[in-house]
């Protein structure tokens, strides 16, 4: 509803500043002298010029019009970069919130499954090694080998506590 009564009352008003500027053109329809000023003589010469009234109103009309378009559009950039950059600031905090999330609150271990999955399992499993072989790995001098075995666990051993990580059940 608002809207509606401000685009009104601009357009009402626009109308009527149009409106009275044509009306004064109307009665003043007739060309005038204009004197220059000796500064801007040697431009255009010493002769006397005449011009057309409603032309010279017309053009401090439309010279204003662009004055006061400009310095609107300059506010509302501003205004809209304001906006902006506050938008980016409360973003830029939110996410920090998010980024600490795990650390402020952890999921509860019951949000964990009981079964591990198989698929999820196979993925993660890298190159055949299993978990045992890459403690064994890590936990020897650097510069020796650990490629001591090469086992895979199968569909039989995931499902069991402990089986498939080295160890013959």
């Amino acid at each position: 509803m608002l809207r509606l009564l401000r685009i009104t009352a601009v357009g009402g008003t626009t109308i009527a500043v149009a409106g009275c500027v044509v009306l004064v053109a109307l009665a003043n329809d007739r060309w005038v002298d204009v004197d220059l000023h000796p500064w801007l003589a040697w431009i255009v010469g010493e002769q006397p010029r005449e011009a057309w009234l409603p032309a010279i109103l017309a053009g401090w009309l439309i010279s204003v019009l662009l004055a006061g378009s400009l310095l609107l559009w300059s506010t509302f950039y501003v205004w809209r970069r304001r906006q902006y950059e506050s938008l980016i600031v409360r973003l830029e905090r939110e996410l920090v919130e998010l980024r600490n999330l795990p650390f402020t609150e952890p999921a509860p271990l019951e949000d964990l499954p009981e079964q591990p999955d198989l698929e999820t399992a196979r993925l993660l499993a890298p190159a055949g090694l299993d978990a045992d072989d890459r403690i064994h790995r890590a936990a020897k001098p650097f510069g020796t080998s650990s490629h001591s075995r090469s086992v895979r666990p199968d569909d039989q051993t995931m499902g069991r506590p402990g089986a498939g990580m080295g160890e013959d059940a």
